[in-house]
């Protein structure tokens, strides 16, 4: 069976090693500094498994030699976003934690495909693969499958149906500025924005944009993690079970869609050793313009919080 290690036991790296174990498409190594606290959550997840029908291993430690030999490993280690808190200010504070997770993962798992949780999702992902100096197709983040699972939701809300019937994308960078591409958004084929309207469905968008905020705002002191840890859970899945599939995933672009040396969520095709491919999908014309404007914000913003651009890699 294929392993994967999760650094960081909090809400987001507990879900998804239970998520993962309810899949039961991996082991999982559950890793925190906190003496205890890894050990003990995962000795809870096995004693749930009777009751759940698995029997997926996992276990906890807090020693990062832990992760060798893992397939995958996602960092999930860096504090949460406080209520009014830019992600500049978060980028400031998780920036050195992810590199020195990112120097153990680079000794200790060097063959591993990396999957990014910690916010903000598009810039640390950047810094992972600097910091790693892997091939940027083997460091991924979340952003574009968070939000898009967001989109189905709430277009099965308004329809009244499965979730499991709607498709969306959103590519771009994962703030208020993400790109929801309306002709990917569809109900069993049919167009989203048939069924509901141009202005229905554009207060979805909106919504979209705002869900990260709204429910950190509701829950004060906790940012959204089911939906992140699922999303990770499926990244996973498509990474372990090498099922090729498209997902829209954050990753270090070199002139795709125009950019380079930046990180933002696009299609992408995902198996054993991470982006296999990178899609280059139409868009509209105020998506393209849309889409370029955020990229090059959030460039900027890179900018000037390291005072330079990352060198160019691999």
């Amino acid at each position: 069976m294929k392993h994967v290690s999760i650094i960081g036991s909090g809400n987001v790296g507990s879900n998804a090693a239970f998520f993962i174990a309810e899949n039961g498409v991996a082991s999982v190594t559950l890793v925190d500094s906190k003496e205890g606290i890894p050990v003990g959550k995962a000795l809870d997840m096995m004693e749930a498994g009777p009751l759940r029908n698995y029997d997926t291993l996992i276990r906890g430690s807090s020693d990062m030699r832990s992760i060798a030999g893992s397939d995958v490993v996602v960092i999930a280690a860096g504090r949460v976003r406080r209520p009014g808190e830019t992600r500049v200010d978060l980028y400031r504070d998780n920036s050195p934690v992810v590199k020195e997770i990112c120097a153990m993962v680079r000794e200790y798992a060097p063959n591993a495909v990396v999957v990014n949780v910690v916010e903000p999702i598009d810039a640390i992902t950047l810094r992972a693969q600097e910091a790693l100096a892997f091939e940027r197709t083997r460091v991924l983040g979340i952003g574009g499958l968070l939000s898009s699972t967001r989109m189905r939701y709430m277009v099965s809300r308004a329809l009244g149906i499965s979730p499991r019937e709607v498709t969306a994308m959103v590519v771009g960078p994962h703030h208020n500025d993400m790109v929801v591409l309306q002709n990917t958004v569809r109900v069993s084929g049919i167009p989203a924005v048939t069924l509901l309207g141009q202005e229905r469905f554009q207060a979805m968008v909106a919504e979209v944009k705002a869900s990260g905020d709204t429910i950190l705002q509701m829950a004060q002191k906790s940012t959204s993690y089911y939906a992140p840890s699922a999303a990770v859970s499926t990244l996973v899945e498509a990474i372990v079970r090498d099922t090729h599939a498209i997902l829209p995933v954050s990753l270090r672009l070199q002139w795709e869609y125009g950019l380079n040396d930046i990180a933002v969520s696009v299609p992408a095709q995902v198996g054993a050793r991470g982006v296999e491919k990178i899609l280059q999908v139409e868009m509209g014309t105020e998506e393209q313009q849309a889409f370029q404007k955020a990229a090059s914000e959030l460039k900027t913003s890179i900018e000037r919080v390291t005072g330079q651009l990352p060198r160019e890699r691999g």
